[in-house]
């Protein structure tokens, strides 16, 4: 009888159905849209400072990347482009727009749960501004980013998800300038 038992469990365990992680290595490359929803310039110039803030905007980018993956985890590499314009800034006494074409360069690490990867992300950024009223010129500066995320895999290599993402930089000229921009975008991806 117990023999039959312990046969009876052992067919069982094989005959009920294994799950597969949803496989993540490889390139991948597609297109974001978002808005930034924390846009902040914080002024300094001798003994003068001033804090502008910006109402949200739109942002377009595009992106690619290298995952590589060990079972539940996974590791890569991202390259983005990403435009967001029209942003105003004002505080009490004067407001201004900016336009930023930005360059992230990211490492991404994550973690598998069923078809999704969850991952955390840090890098750094370069940042090219058109400010008018502030600067006739552009200017363009190095910064750092840092956030999460989320990807759903569809399956047939298309991949969806959304992401939160951080920069923090300093523009220095006649004006020194330190700009926080925090954006949320959706993102689809096909995988290679």
């Amino acid at each position: 009888m117990t023999y039959r038992v312990k046969t009876a469990f052992v067919a069982f365990a094989i005959a009920l159905p294994t799950h597969v992680l949803a496989d993540w290595n490889g390139a991948y490359a597609g297109l974001s849209f978002g808005s930034n929803f924390t846009s902040e310039l914080s002024a300094e110039v001798s003994d003068f400072s001033a804090t502008y803030e910006a109402d949200p905007s739109t942002t377009f980018g595009v992106f690619g990347g290298y995952n590589v993956q060990n079972a539940d985890f996974v590791f890569g590499s991202e390259v983005v482009l990403l435009r967001t314009s029209d942003l105003e800034f004002e505080n009490d006494d004067q407001d201004f727009n900016a336009d930023f074409n930005i360059l992230d360069l990211k490492g991404r690490a994550g973690y598998v749960v069923d078809d999704i990867l969850f991952y955390g992300v840090a890098g750094f950024s370069h940042i090219k501004a058109g400010f008018s009223s502030v600067s006739e010129a552009d200017n363009d500066t190095n910064g750092f980013n840092f956030g999460v995320g989320a990807d759903y895999d569809l399956g047939n290599n298309f991949v969806i998800g959304a992401e939160y993402l951080a920069r923090r930089a300093t523009f220095e000229d006649d004006i020194d300038l330190d700009l926080a921009l925090d954006t949320l975008a959706l993102k689809a991806a096909v995988r290679f």
